[in-house]
């Protein structure tokens, strides 16, 4: 199970950073996923469970909490972790927590240039994985390199951005608020637009983009 990340990044530019809050721990889940060891818990699987027990996917910072938010979710292993951006430069930092042996069994963390956002999620991944041992094959270590999204971590940003207020419209939706969906959706459209912008190729927001001008009429 994979929580969203900390943002430690100071306070005058951490709303800018915020949807990588959700959007690194998107990441490394799909690069987790290329090594075929992890059974990786859904978001939505998550959202569920956090929702039930009135919990935050990000947050959580003591290992008991953690250890118990495993346990709901029944997992073996938690991963959580944090990012702080300052100054053109990131750091990653991610901790593995055993659910069963109710302790960190290992941690993380890299540093390097924001523009090379991308090169530092891979190299977190490795990391991550070297604490379980896992290695990739020649043929998925290629797949693994180029599973890139965008090399354009402003386009990241507002994808995900993007994203996030999908998720929020879906909540709005659910609690009868269809007025505030609409919002956010229109919201969501402009944040994928944003992001092309920065990445006209980038095939993750060219298909939310689409998502969301299909679902839009059909739902509402």
């Amino acid at each position: 199970m994979i929580l969203n990340f900390n943002n430690a990044t100071p306070k005058s530019r951490s709303e800018e950073f915020s949807p990588w809050e959700f959007g690194l721990p998107s990441m490394i889940m799909t690069d987790m996923e290329i090594f075929g060891l992890f059974n990786i818990i859904s978001r939505e699987r998550m959202k569920d469970i956090m929702a039930e027990h009135a919990l935050q996917l990000s947050g959580i910072v003591k290992t008991d909490d953690i250890v118990k938010t495993g346990q709901m979710a029944g997992a073996r292993y938690i991963l959580s972790g944090s990012f702080t951006e300052m100054n053109g430069t990131l750091k990653i930092e991610a901790q593995v927590f055993s659910v069963e042996q109710c302790i960190q069994i290992g941690s993380a963390s890299i540093t390097g240039l924001t523009e090379r956002y991308f090169d530092l999620e891979k190299k977190i991944v490795i990391k991550i994985a070297q604490i379980f041992q896992a290695q990739l094959s020649k043929e998925d270590e290629i797949r693994f390199e180029k599973n890139i999204e965008t090399r354009s971590f402003m386009a990241s940003l507002f994808n995900y951005r993007g994203e996030i207020a999908v998720n929020t419209a879906g909540d709005l939706k659910k609690k009868g608020m269809r007025e505030e969906a609409k919002r956010q959706l229109s919201f969501a459209v402009k944040c994928f637009k944003e992001s092309l912008d920065f990445d006209p190729n980038y095939k993750k927001a060219i298909k939310n983009f689409e998502d969301v001008c299909m679902t839009v009429p059909v739902v509402f």
